[in-house]
């Protein structure tokens, strides 16, 4: 089985007019060690109440990536990584962001993001949140949702990887089955793409982005990447939410 993926940030008109960085980061890769295929995919927002929360959420994907592939390379099976190794991955890559806050004599909240991701490999599935965004798995009985996104207690308000008491908010699921499809997304997207009413996934989206990327080929293939780009910058969806996006999909292949 190996894993074909397609990610990409976009920043949002919000930013753009305000000649800022976007505050979306992702990491994603398909990774292949002793005959075993993994994928790992991570996405995070800054706080849109800072302008460093770019920083963070790029220091957590790309630390805890680091994570995740330093344990691969031990040669542990997935199946064996366990909610406190999950947990650590997450302080870990909150370690990280404090030592750059102090660095920069900055407050750690100033670099505020939230972190989602997901490590499939043949026979197990591990998935990951702290804050808003989603992820959706596609099998046979169709789309759903891993872990509904986290809302704070006020309007337009989630958790962070810098809270005091993030360890609190780390929802964690598990697999033995890994799906078929896979995306995840920041919550520039999230009510475009999800049914808040009914708690379900509009599969019109996700469906024909995911035929796309099976069927096109690893090489000579279209540009996904650039039609990517040139659906998450549409009028139509930048109408409809002006933050940052984020995607991130990937399919198995046998």
């Amino acid at each position: 089985m190996i894993w074909k993926h397609l990610s990409l940030s976009v920043t949002g008109k919000s930013h753009s007019d305000r000649n800022e960085p976007g505050q979306d980061y992702c990491r994603t890769g398909a990774v292949r060690f002793a005959d075993r295929d993994f994928f790992i995919g991570l996405a995070a927002d800054g706080a849109g109440s800072t302008i460093r929360g770019g920083i963070g959420a790029e220091i957590a994907c790309e630390t805890l990536y680091l994570q995740v592939l330093s344990l691969i390379r031990t040669g542990r099976t997935l199946s064996s990584v366990t909610d406190d190794d999950a947990r650590a991955w997450i302080a870990a890559s909150r370690e990280a962001i404090l030592i750059r806050a102090q660095d920069d004599g900055q407050r750690l909240k100033d670099y505020a993001c939230t972190l989602i991701g997901s490590v499939l490999s043949e026979d197990h599935a591990i998935f990951f949140q702290i804050g808003d965004g989603c992820i959706v798995t596609g099998n046979d009985d169709g789309y759903h949702t891993v872990f509904w996104p986290e809302q704070g207690e006020y309007a337009n308000t989630t958790f962070f990887v810098s809270d005091d008491d993030f360890l609190d908010h780390i929802r964690i699921d598990r697999r033995e089955r890994p799906p078929g499809e896979i995306a995840l997304f920041t919550d520039g997207l999230q009510n475009l793409v999800l049914s808040f009413s009914t708690r379900t996934v509009h599969e019109g989206f996700f469906r024909p982005l995911f035929t796309v990327l099976r069927k096109n080929p690893e090489k000579g293939g279209l540009d996904l990447t650039a039609q990517l780009h040139t659906l998450l910058t549409r009028d139509d969806v930048t109408a409809r939410s002006d933050d940052d996006k984020t995607l991130i999909l990937a399919v198995n292949i046998p």
